[in-house]
Formats: structure tokens, sequence, C-alpha cells
């Protein structure tokens, strides 16, 4: 009866660590990509966010009309930023990459008395 117990643990443990390890394979890292677009009223802005996040591995689309951006959250294993730019471009806008400037450490203004 012990062994049936025994038996009946560890193969309860051997299960729910396989389906915590599927689970996290499931979990996709994400990357963001902002890009300086054309866009220039609301009528533009719908026309992305209708059509964009349709594109494989596209999460999240969110759209500036004030800073003129657009910011895409995508699976890095299904598509690219050069594939997301060319989806916006195909929609008869201009997209620019807006690469991140990696901070400076000690702007000269910190050191001015």
């Amino acid at each position: 009866m012990k062994k049936n117990q025994l038996i009946t643990a560890i193969l309860l443990l051997v299960f729910s660590s396989l389906s915590l390890s599927a689970q996290e394979k499931n979990k996709k890292e994400l990357k963001t990509v902002r890009f300086l677009t054309s866009i220039d009223c609301e009528n533009c802005v719908n026309t992305i966010m209708k059509n964009v996040p349709f594109e494989k591995g596209v999460k999240d689309v969110k759209c500036d009309l004030a800073t003129k951006e657009v910011s895409i959250k995508y699976q890095e294993d299904k598509t690219s930023s050069e594939k997301l730019k060319r989806s916006i471009e195909k929609l008869g806008y201009t997209a620019s990459e807006i690469k991140e400037k990696k901070k400076e450490e000690g702007s000269p203004q910190e050191n001015l008395p």
C-alpha cells in the first residue's frame, strides 16, 4: 500500500514539474519597437490600429498622434522590426525606427557648481 502511495507521489511530482517547464516555454520574450511615422489625424491612427495588430507576432500597438509615434510590442521569434516597418509603409505612411539612446553617465550640467 505504501509503495502505491510513493509511486503516485513521485508521478505527481514529475508531471507537475513537466507542466511548469512547458508553461515557461510558452512565455515568449516580447520586444518593443517605436517608429516615427507620418500620421496626422485620427483616421491615420485608426488605420494603423485596425491593421498592424493582425501582423504575425504582434501583441500590442499604441499610437501617439501628438508625437506621431507608433509603439509595437511583438514576439521576436515571430516577426522583426523591419517587417513591422514595412507593414506600416504598406498602409501608406512613412516609418523610421526610433533607436533608444543609452543614458550617458554624468551629463555636463550635473558637474556645474
